[in-house]
């Protein structure tokens, strides 16, 4: 999809602060801040949080007062209080209905805001919503599958999406790559309306537009797809949600599984390595086997050949599957690493690995061969902890036990 100079400087500016601010702040173990995760995380009405929150959890709920900047991973995240900073957040469902007195920088599956946000709103989403009562005191900018605007914006509208609605206000100008564009009735734009598409937009006759209207032609593909690619700020987003969702889904189902494998490729990491590389040799010698023996079977007894098909297949699948899930216990090792000590949550530890992992692997992937490398390297670590846990464990499973309490700890010290 083309992406126009004046957008793609923008929307990369803006899209750049969430990636700094995240990286910088989740991947300080030290740092001054309020660090909570759980399954649950709820921060309470008429809770306080005086200073910079930092939360990786299932579910958050926020309905009390942060006097900071929040910073969030979970699966679903709902905002009802008062953020008097920023709110950096990835999720799978993020509804912001509060006030955010700073910025709002989003990475979501389904995004929804219907408060008030102080300055620029950044997001990168699958739908995204803006609510008619919603007030936006900056611009709007990012990318997704579908976005409407329905509420107030100050600045203007930077976007690249499948499509585009715009039915509230926006004081600024419209600049986006668009495959359909919609400019409803009751809309009032103050500048120009600009945007690269294949199709002409839908501007309502009763719609108030103060400038000019110009439609580009692109000069690629109209889907979203080649942003991710082209921007390493979208990439980078784009992996961490995926990293967060799959590794929140596993730690909710087999905690035991995550945990443990991390565990196996933090303290036995050439072990792993070696065994890894033998599982990952070793799944193409199977395929291999199954293909050319339900060959040969399948000339003399085709329903027993075509089974033996079917099985390669079946062994492909799995292929996949752990090509998604071997970044998970890569991710948790590197958390554990960041983040010692058994009282820290484990959703927590596994917010700032995704967030360190998944930052090389993009600046990884502008080097040549240099990504390759760091992929495999991670599909092969990744697979050896999984085998290595599941031999250990094949008589026994893991007890994660809950940190000794304080008393225990005191009575098992040596006499001073």
């Amino acid at each position: 999809m083309h992406v126009p100079p004046p957008l793609r400087l923008r929307l990369v500016a803006r899209a750049l602060v969430l990636a700094i601010l995240a990286v910088l702040a989740l991947t300080s173990a030290v740092a001054a801040g309020d660090f909570r995760g759980d399954t649950t995380t709820t921060i309470g009405e008429g809770e306080t949080v005086d200073d910079d929150l930092y939360v990786g959890a299932g579910t958050v709920s926020i309905a009390g007062t942060v006097n900071g900047d929040a910073s969030v991973a979970a699966g679903s995240v709902t905002v009802t209080g008062t953020i008097d900073g920023s709110l950096n957040v990835a999720g799978g469902t993020i509804d912001v209905l509060g006030d955010v007195t700073g910025a709002v920088r989003v990475s979501g599956g389904t995004v929804r805001i219907a408060g008030t946000v102080g300055r620029d709103v950044v997001i990168f989403g699958g739908t995204t919503t803006i609510e008619p009562d919603a007030e936006i005191g900056g611009d709007v900018a990012g990318a997704g599958g579908s976005v409407m605007v329905g509420g107030t914006v100050a600045g203007d509208l930077l976007a690249a999406a499948g499509s585009i609605e715009v039915r509230g206000t926006i004081d600024g100008s419209i600049d986006v790559s668009v495959g359909d564009l919609v400019i409803g009735p009751d809309a009032v734009v103050g500048g120009d309306v600009t945007y690269a598409s294949e199709r002409d937009a839908r501007i309502d006759e009763s719609a108030d537009i103060g400038g000019s209207v110009e439609r580009r032609e692109p000069s690629g593909d109209t889907t979203t797809g080649s942003m991710l690619t082209d921007n390493p700020v979208v990439s980078y987003l784009g992996l961490l949600i995926g990293m967060l969702l799959l590794g929140y889904g596993l730690l909710a189902v087999r905690p035991r599984l995550v945990i443990g494998s991390a565990e196996v490729l933090r303290t036995a990491p050439l072990p792993t390595l070696g065994v890894g590389a033998l599982a990952w040799v070793g799944q193409f010698v199977l395929i291999t086997i199954l293909f050319i023996a339900g060959i040969i079977l399948a000339v003399f007894a085709g329903a027993i050949g075509g089974g033996f098909v079917i099985a390669a297949l079946v062994v492909i699948l799995l292929m996949v599957l752990a090509i998604l899930l071997a970044s998970v216990p890569v991710a948790m090792a590197i958390g554990r690493l960041v983040m010692p000590g058994e009282d820290r949550s484990a959703y927590l530890a596994y917010l700032v690995g995704a967030a360190i992992l998944a930052l090389v692997l993009v600046a990884g992937g502008y080097v040549p061969v240099l990504g390759g490398l760091l992929f495999l390297l991670v599909w092969i670590l990744g697979l050896g902890a999984y085998v290595l846990y599941l031999w250990r464990t094949r008589r026994e499973p893991m007890v994660l036990a809950p940190p000794p309490p304080p008393t225990a700890l005191a009575a098992a010290a040596p006499p001073a």
